[in-house]
């Protein structure tokens, strides 16, 4: 038994063909729950550093990507419940008060400003949804993560995410509807 459970761990060698392979996911997952560049680089940083601790744990047989997904979110959620600890001792400026960084490709100036400005608010909506619906949504749309995939992540259950996600939805239709976009949402 100890055997097999050894060969389905994930080597040094493994775990570098990972990172070359889903490094840039989990980067643009970092990217999407900070909303920053500078955050995202040490969520990553952070997130890569505790999964090279844990290299000997990461089970190949399951899906690698999602464990390293994880531990984005669970550093994510302690660097939150630090920063909210530190302002309830001495408040400073939020952590999310960083402008988000939009990145596109252009067809035609009109066409970029509307697809610019959607986005920024869908990015807005989202950033100010609950902690518990905007996890999901960054895991589902980011990171491309089934939702049995983002169950196991977050511990809970397949339709609590699919509760969350559809709810996530909802507030941002009505929101979007409320800028103006009815059609397209």
């Amino acid at each position: 038994l100890r055997k097999v459970q050894e060969e389905s761990v994930v080597t040094r060698q493994e775990f570098a063909n990972l990172l070359e392979k889903e490094g840039s996911t989990i980067y643009s997952f970092c990217c999407y729950l900070t909303g920053n560049r500078d955050k995202a680089d040490d969520l990553y940083q952070e997130t890569m550093l505790v999964a090279i601790e844990k290299c000997g744990k990461i089970d190949k047989t399951e899906n690698p990507k999602n464990f390293l997904i994880g531990i984005a979110a669970r550093n994510w959620r302690n660097w939150k419940r630090k920063y909210a600890r530190r302002q309830r001792i001495a408040p400073q400026s939020s952590i999310e008060d960083s402008e988000n960084e939009v990145f596109h490709t252009t067809i035609s100036p009109e066409e970029s400003y509307i697809s610019q400005e959607k986005y920024k608010l869908v990015r807005l909506e989202i950033s100010v949804l609950k902690e518990k619906y905007r996890l999901p949504v960054y895991m589902y749309y980011s990171a491309e993560m089934s939702i049995e995939e983002i169950a196991a992540v977050l511990h809970i259950p397949k339709g609590t995410v699919k509760s969350r996600l559809h709810a996530a939805r909802t507030i941002i239709k009505k929101k979007m509807e409320d800028y103006g976009y009815e059609k397209e949402f």
